[in-house]
């Protein structure tokens, strides 16, 4: 009888140590996933909390930043986007890259005052017009228009061309054709862009050194602080040495034939040089001038 029972505790120990190893491998295996999933949650949520506290912080800033004067709640208004510190990241225009868009493409619509036809205009060289160039308030076609008629290229509507016949004879002589003095396309491989950049460097070289500051001169009591280095693009650098070649043609070429100019400058020189004959008389009579001798004392 014992013998019976003593078997029968072996047979139900066998059974539960067996149960055992079966069940606490899987026990093992559902800890190790709960765990996995757990840290993948906890991880999910710490982002998801982070970024709740970053969009609250912005909504808190914003709020505070639209607060009335008169110490009321925040605006209605939403808050404004902030503003990027690197330059302007101008895409590719590929209209452009036609070069009919040079005679068909739209001028003058908004508040930049310029027109295809004719001679330029005061109303087109006026600081005000020329400032929209620098704030990028007209297109790169409206700039360059404006030059080319500047140089004397003038636009044919019937044959839908511009013709160098009244143009500055210098530069009729390297360029027939009107140059994108701007880079309308946008594209600064040297393959597509170094024909623009050749000719702003032209256009740069045309400015006497007296006229190099007009920009500063002219538009600094109309707000134009230049712009900052981090701001500086292509598009930028050579609009602002376009509105300044502009202020030099308004201030010194702007309502004189090719002839006056011709005559200016001769009689400019003549002045120049009688000047500089005086000068070198007023040298030469200072060597000249007797000096008593000096004993000399050893």
């Amino acid at each position: 009888m014992r013998l019976g029972v003593t078997i029968v505790s072996l047979v139900a120990t066998c059974a539960l140590v067996a149960r055992a190893a079966f069940i606490q491998p899987q026990k093992f295996l559902l800890i190790a996933r709960h765990s996995q999933t757990k840290s993948y949650s906890t991880h999910v949520d710490c982002h998801r909390a982070a970024t709740l506290r970053l969009a609250a912080s912005e909504i808190e800033g914003a709020g505070e930043s639209n607060v009335s004067a008169d110490g009321g709640g925040a605006s209605s208004l939403p808050p404004s986007p902030p503003t990027s510190v690197g330059p302007d990241i101008l895409q590719p225009f590929l209209p452009a890259a036609d070069h009919k868009y040079f005679v068909r493409g739209s001028i003058g619509d908004g508040d930049f005052v310029v027109f295809r036809a004719g001679s330029p205009t005061a109303d087109e060289l006026s600081n005000e017009n020329l400032l929209r160039i620098l704030k990028i308030e007209c297109s790169d076609l409206e700039v360059n228009t404006l030059v080319w008629k500047c140089m004397g290229y003038r636009f044919d509507p019937e044959k839908e061309l511009w013709n160098s016949d009244e143009c500055f004879p210098k530069w009729r002589e390297k360029f027939v054709v009107p140059p994108d003095l701007i880079g309308m396309r946008r594209i600064y491989s040297k393959e597509v862009d170094q024909p623009s950049l050749k000719a702003n460097q032209a256009l740069v070289r045309s400015v006497p050194v007296d006229n190099k500051q007009s920009l500063k001169t002219h538009l600094k009591p109309y707000g134009f602080r230049g712009y900052k280095y981090a701001e500086l693009t292509p598009n930028k650098t050579r609009r602002a040495q376009c509105a300044n070649w502009l202020l030099y043609y308004r201030e010194e070429l702007f309502g004189y034939s090719v002839e006056e100019l011709r005559e200016r400058r001769r009689l400019r020189k003549e002045v120049e040089e009688e000047a500089a004959r005086k000068l070198r008389e007023a040298e030469n009579d200072q060597e000249e001038e007797w000096k008593a001798p000096v004993r000399e004392v050893f």
